[in-house]
């Protein structure tokens, strides 16, 4: 016994020991590379993507899940600094999935923040709204106000691409406000030069020139050369158009100074080709050879100094790709290690079986003397479990009539009651409006509760067969989320689909689109006006899973406690929406049938999160 406690004892060691709870000193340093890394990106983001790599694989190899995440993050943005938007989009989901796998609320805005600018850059103008209004949402109640202003800000410049220049004033006089108020100076600036761009796109140069000035003053205050050089090129251009070169001239040399002294070439470059235009106007020969010999130096000096990233950068892609293929070289390595400890594993069982048997061979007699009282008593087991399973069985038939008595009954009766009222003519138009709506709810529910019933009477028929097919999940939450558009309406909930396209399962669409719709019925029904419910899918090598996730009143231990133990259980919701307690009880029979399980996390309170799973084998690759 003690060489097998031994023995455990050695498996979970060597199991627990690439955890990164167990290793803060892996996490810390996974942290330290993630921030250099960051700082780096807009000046090397071959050295970035170098640190990434390395970051990425200490990550994955110690469970970091978080520090993944974030690093995904970082290379995202990398690639989609350098062109790469397609590979970036994927990274910011990735990261996203796995923030919300970690409940990290936080870094899943900060990834939808990203990816509303790729998605603004592709022309997807309104996507891109949706994706910054809901990170808004989360900053807000994350009480993060430097994320919200830049969120602001974004919307400001998106709401300027779209033409909606009112919309983008309000925008930037909410960023300005917050700003001022968390004494936030590198938002207060931004506003003001958003502003000033906006200004100019209205054919305002006075005002822009007026903003622009306020820009100019935070940051010669905060000491900022790079935003002065912005700043002085946009006073350039303003004058330039306005046809007055002897004032755009120093604002172009202001900038070129500026830009040179923090080696930001590309404003080098525009600050000279201005000079070059105003030398041009002013027809001072002199000048136009200076700043035409100035700007081949420039463009040689980018041009090798983009060669000298490109390098870098590839040479960083390549380092990644080799450490992959090495660090899936360690796991095979690993695995052929468990498969050793496995097959010591036999042998140690093997000697103990040996030893039992002798212990087998002791107590056989005895054993044989009590074989005729154990076959008795288990006899009377199976006796008393069929008899259980009749009583079951009786409840629920109970419960199937009480539930098709009252809660389609009462309804018809009700609307025969109604349509009584209408036909004689007793009722103002007022009255009318309000029984009409009472009309259509009860009509509503009988139909949810009909479609319940029958598929669950189709499921308890033997034989009935059971047609596979290819469900996209995303449009089919979709679908159900269009037949709850009004009481979401009504109840003014925000609702999130966080499905992908490429979120495919092979199974029975009817039963999955009864399961949904009565999940997203529950989440409307127990959450208050106002309220959040999210629908979000997650793959892992033990199971495939949808959840949808509330912030509604929650349920108590004690309610969890009485679905999981498959009892009838019914309550009314935030605005005393009926229900017939069935759709729970059909969800977990219909469910368990396609080998899944319904899993229930909630705090009363704060919310509930439903999540259905299956095998893995049930989602396809796209």
């Amino acid at each position: 016994m003690f060489v097998w406690a031994a023995l455990v004892f050695t498996l979970e060691v060597n199991a627990k020991s690439k955890d990164a709870r167990h290793h803060p000193k892996i996490t810390a340093y996974v942290d330290s590379l993630n921030s250099k890394a960051a700082r780096l990106i807009r000046r090397d983001a071959g050295s970035a993507f170098t640190l990434l790599t390395e970051a990425e694989l200490l990550a994955t190899e110690y469970k970091y899940d978080k520090g993944l995440a974030i690093v995904y993050l970082n290379q995202a943005e990398v690639l989609s600094q350098r062109g790469y938007s397609q590979r970036a989009l994927e990274l910011y989901y990735r990261s996203m999935q796995l923030s919300m796998h970690n409940k990290d609320i936080y870094n899943v805005a900060r990834a939808e923040q990203h990816i509303s600018s790729i998605k603004r850059k592709g022309g997807s103008l309104a996507e891109a709204g949706i994706l910054l209004q809901r990170t808004l949402s989360i900053f807000t109640r994350l009480n993060k106000p430097v994320d919200m202003v830049n969120i602001l800000l974004r919307l400001g410049l998106l709401r300027t691409d779209q033409k909606q220049y009112d919309d983008a004033r309000h925008y930037y006089d909410q960023a300005f406000q917050l700003s001022k108020k968390i004494a936030y100076s590198f938002g207060e600036k931004k506003s003001y030069y958003d502003r000033a761009l906006l200004l100019k796109t209205l054919n305002k140069p006075d005002s822009a020139i007026y903003y622009l000035n306020k820009a100019l003053h935070i940051d010669t205050i905060t000491k900022d050369d790079y935003g002065m050089a912005l700043s002085y090129i946009e006073l350039s251009r303003i004058y330039i158009n306005l046809k007055q070169y002897n004032k755009a001239k120093p604002y172009a040399r202001l900038a070129y100074a500026k830009a040179d002294s923090v080696a930001a070439l590309p404003l080098v470059k525009t600050a000279t080709e201005l000079l070059l235009y105003v030398s041009k106007e002013a027809l001072d020969k002199d000048a136009i050879i200076e700043w035409q010999d100035q700007l081949l130096i420039l463009d040689n000096t980018i041009s090798e100094r983009e060669k000298r990233e490109s390098t870098n950068f590839i040479d960083a892609l390549r380092m990644q790709e080799d450490q992959q293929l090495k660090s899936q070289q360690r796991i095979s390595e690993v695995e052929k290690q468990t498969r050793k400890q496995d097959s010591l594993l036999l042998v140690y069982t093997a000697l103990l079986l040996a030893g039992s048997a002798v212990v087998i061979t002791l107590a056989y007699n005895f054993r044989k003397a009590k074989k005729y009282s154990a076959n008795l008593n288990a006899k009377n087991s199976h006796i008393e479990q069929q008899n259980q399973k009749l009583e079951e069985d009786s409840e629920l038939k109970s419960k199937l009539i009480s539930i098709m008595s009252h809660d389609l009954r009462k309804p018809l009766a009700n609307t025969q009651s109604i349509i009584q009222l209408v036909n004689m003519d007793l009722l103002s138009p007022e009255e009318f409006k309000d029984l009409f709506k009472q009309l259509e709810d009860q009509y509503a529910r009988v139909m949810a509760l009909t479609d319940n019933l029958l598929f669950w009477i189709k499921g308890q028929v033997s034989g009935a067969p059971v047609e596979l097919a290819k469900v996209p999940m995303q449009q089919l939450a979709d679908s159900v989320i269009e037949e709850q558009k009004i009481p979401l309406t009504e109840k003014e909930i925000t609702i999130s689909n966080r499905l992908t396209p490429g979120f495919v399962w092979l199974n029975e669409t009817e039963m999955l689109r009864i399961v949904l719709r009565n999940l997203l019925s529950n989440a409307v029904k127990f959450t208050p006006a106002g309220g959040i419910i999210e629908i979000y899918g997650s793959n892992t090598a033990s199971e495939t899973s949808i959840t949808v996730k509330d912030t509604g009143i929650g349920m108590s231990p004690q309610a969890i406690e009485r679905i999981n133990d498959e009892s009838y259980y019914t309550t009314k919701g935030t605005q005393n929406e009926e229900g017939s307690g069935f759709g729970l009880m059909l969800i977990r029979d219909l469910v368990k049938k396609h080998n899944g399980k319904l899993t229930i996390e909630s705090t009363q309170g704060q919310g509930s999160a439903f999540t259905i799973s299956f095998p893995p084998s049930v989602f396809i690759k796209a």
